[in-house]
């Protein structure tokens, strides 16, 4: 019955203008393959409702924006970033050591909101609201940025996040590369109604599972970031293809759109960030 719900939802949020059960070929641009950027030293990647990419860079413990027109400028300084997620109002959210921290639009300088939880993966809400993966604690956290936080999950160790263009579902991608969950978003945030939504297909012989990174595209078809490569499914949970990985036999710990039309598909792998064109733009 909540795969039922969780199905009919997005069915109902991507109904007009898209069609689904489509293959991969006619989701990826023909004769286009990942390209290496020269982008390094970075440890997370999320963009914004623009297309602007965020990164974040080990070496220089700062965050910059990689604007839709090609342009880089720092935006926050000195905090190491090991997951980011931006607000409706250009703030950032960052997971940094076992802290969170958070830097209004036009501010430098994050402040630390919250002591001594360890998310390995952001993603918010248009209300202002961010969820946070902990895996150690197997949770899923709900905070804001005055640092007010509460557990809405203590079943799974997830480790990768995403919210379908309605925000009525969270998605929660396993540790153990086995699930990717689905919740459903109450209105004050709470998550309910866990559904196993899709079982990725399984690695390669002798390489470990997992779903370090997830993202949507406008029709709601989810790229999950695996160990054998990002494989992309319709609303309904069916398996479009699978996108190899940029530099086997590493591979993409974070998925973002970003760029002008926000169809650029960039993802982490290792420290490098790849790109890839897509058909259809980004949530």
């Amino acid at each position: 019955m909540n795969r039922f719900l969780a199905c009919f939802f997005l069915l109902v949020s991507t109904t007009m203008g898209y069609s689904q059960d489509i293959p991969l070929s006619q989701i990826i641009v023909p004769s286009e393959n990942w390209k290496k950027t020269t982008l390094s030293n970075l440890s997370a990647i999320a963009s914004d409702s623009q297309g602007a990419l965020f990164l974040a860079n080990s070496k220089t413990k700062s965050i910059s924006k990689l604007d839709s027109n090609g342009k880089t400028t720092d935006v926050v300084m000195d905090v190491p970033a090991k997951a980011l997620a931006l607000d409706s109002l250009g703030g950032i959210y960052l997971a940094s050591g076992s802290n969170i921290f958070y830097a209004a639009s036009g501010n430098a300088k994050a402040s630390m909101i919250i002591e001594g939880l360890d998310c390995t993966a952001l993603c918010t809400l248009n209300q202002g609201k961010c969820y946070g993966a902990a895996p150690t604690e197997k949770a899923i956290y709900l905070f804001d940025k005055s640092g007010a936080k509460k557990k809405v999950n203590t079943e799974d160790a997830v480790i990768s996040l995403a919210v379908s263009n309605d925000e009525t579902t969270l998605f929660a991608g396993s540790a153990d590369g086995r699930s990717v969950f689905t919740f459903r978003i109450e209105q004050n945030g709470d998550i309910t109604a866990k559904d196993r939504y899709v079982a990725p297909r399984k690695p390669l012989a002798g390489v470990t599972g997992s779903v370090p990174g997830m993202t949507l595209d406008k029709a709601n078809r989810i790229y999950a970031a695996t160990s054998l490569g990002v494989q992309v499914f319709d609303p309904t949970g069916r398996l479009c293809g699978v996108l190899l990985q940029p530099d086997f036999p590493s591979f993409a710990s974070s998925i973002a759109f970003a760029g002008s039309d926000k169809s650029t598909l960039y993802a982490l792998v290792g420290q490098n960030l790849y790109t890839r064109k897509i058909l259809f733009p980004g949530k």
